[in-house]
């Protein structure tokens, strides 16, 4: 009976499509734990949700119903939404909901790695075609895009479209194919339609990956779903910076964020070798490992090339847990790339995850005094509390196992928050740039795009500028947002 509470939901409704509502819906939030089993299935209460979404203590419907106005304006036959990661969950199925609703005749696809990861989760998973969405993409979706169309105009058969999960005679069917496009025979990606004052950053970062594979060089590591794919087939060095070079151009783009799981040393040296070469004038993010040919030399050959952040998947401070993942670095290793790259001027930030099976506090707190020794090094810190059974990995496949070996005892989680609340107070630097991008879904619904725009602009130069008295500055404003917010 939360629902009938008034005073409950007042409270928590500012909150209700920021953080997905777990607390509410308790069948929801099953599938929002990060240890569940992998046999497990769920009932969702669609009513539930609806009953959320008609709230008149709402206070994201005029924004939503806005959104949902400007796209339907558009007359399109099929709008795709991308779901990628739980606090996306409910606010996606919202903007879905709502289109259904003014516009049954357009086709909702929904994707996004979120919903491939949980959607078998959904028993009752056919109960939401109709309502929210008529079909979902799974898997590499390169040949989906233009099959679906095809499917819309009626000029091809569902069941010809590739990775495509819809309702056929009251059933769910998907036609799998684990066949991966390659790279080499795929267009450069089309970013013509995007209107430049709808970005809601200052300049345009476009996302360009090198492997159409959700996967790894490396795909060893045992709590990680790369380890299912073992296909990792990256582009040619030459093609890939032929896509740069043709989107720069051709869109006027500086920014670029290469976001595949991990760039190989070697790979990246190639890349930087041939964007040095053609004298292109770019800026990039990259993710990679803590691996040891990461050499001062080649990092400052990076930086040179345009690269200015580099994500690093460390995920643990132990040289014991490290083995136990089969991660394939040591702490020495990391800490000397660590120091490489800063002293290259690449910002680092560094991924750590707590909860692992047979994790101990002891080795907790080696992460922590790995990150009190490499201060210097590390600019920013990604934290998971929890160790994900993702679908797909050696831990999923051998859940009871590896759950039995978790730490779940008051002792170690009080622990544990003590220890992740030491790192984020030690490595603070864009402490106050994070709690906004948290606050992002409510800071849009209560001040309107054009504010927001101003934030991102802020936080743009906050990441940029060298100046410590106007980062002190925009630091103090951002502190300033967040009390409001917080007291609103």
């Amino acid at each position: 009976n939360w629902h009938k509470n008034k005073e409950i939901m007042y409270k928590f409704s500012l909150y209700s499509l920021l953080i997905s509502c777990s607390m509410f819906l308790k069948n929801l939030s099953l599938l929002l734990l990060c240890s569940f089993s992998p046999e497990k299935e769920t009932y969702v209460n669609i009513e539930d949700i609806l009953f959320l979404f008609n709230c008149p203590l709402n206070n994201f419907k005029d924004f939503y119903n806005e959104q949902a106005d400007k796209i339907i304006n558009k007359n399109p036959d099929i709008v795709g939404i991308q779901i990628t990661k739980n606090d996306s969950l409910l606010s996606g199925l919202y903007l879905c909901y709502l289109i259904k609703q003014k516009n049954k005749n357009i086709h909702i696809n929904i994707g996004g790695s979120y919903f491939e990861f949980f959607y078998k989760k959904f028993k009752n998973l056919k109960d939401f075609f109709g309502i929210f969405f008529d079909s979902i993409s799974i898997g590499d979706s390169t040949k989906t895009v233009i099959e679906l169309t095809k499917y819309v105009k009626k000029e091809l058969p569902a069941e010809k479209v590739t990775n495509l999960l819809y309702i056929d005679n009251g059933k769910v069917k998907f036609n799998e194919n684990k066949t991966p496009s390659k790279i080499k025979d795929l267009p450069f990606q089309s970013f013509t339609g995007y209107k430049e004052e709808d970005y809601f950053l200052p300049e345009l970062v476009l996302p360009v990956r090198f492997s159409t594979t959700y996967s790894c060089y490396w795909h060893k590591c045992i709590f990680c779903n790369c380890s299912e794919n073992l296909q990792y087939i990256p582009a040619d060095a030459e093609r890939f910076v032929a896509e740069i070079e043709y989107l720069s151009k051709k869109y006027n783009a500086k920014h670029f964020i290469f976001w595949d799981n991990a760039l190989h040393p070697k790979y990246i040296e190639k890349v930087a070798d041939l964007i040095l070469e053609k004298k292109l004038n770019l800026k990039y993010n990259i993710y990679a490992r803590l691996e040891k040919e990461f050499t001062y030399e080649l990092l400052k050959k990076i930086k040179k090339s345009g690269c200015i952040a580099i994500h690093w998947g460390l995920d643990s401070g132990s040289e014991r847990i490290l083995e136990y993942i089969k991660k394939g670095i040591t702490i020495e290793n990391a800490q000397n790339v660590l120091n490489n790259s800063r002293k290259a001027g690449i910002f680092n930030t560094v991924h750590m995850i707590f909860g692992y099976p047979t994790e101990t506090i002891e080795d907790m707190k080696k992460a922590l005094e790995f990150v009190k020794r490499n201060k210097r090094n590390i600019h920013s810190v990604i934290l998971s509390d929890s160790c994900m059974f993702l679908e797909g990995s050696v831990m999923n496949k051998n859940y009871e196992y590896y759950n039995a070996l978790i730490d779940k005892t008051d002792e170690f989680n009080k622990c544990k928050i003590n220890i992740i609340n030491e790192i984020k107070k030690i490595t603070k630097t864009n402490e106050c740039a994070h709690l906004i991008n948290q606050w992002s879904y409510l800071y849009i619904a209560k001040y309107g795009i054009s504010k927001f725009k101003l934030i991102n602009y802020l936080i743009y130069h906050y990441y940029n500028n060298k100046n410590k008295i106007i980062k002190k500055l925009i630091n103090i404003y951002f502190k300033f947002i967040t009390l409001k917010l917080e007291k609103n």
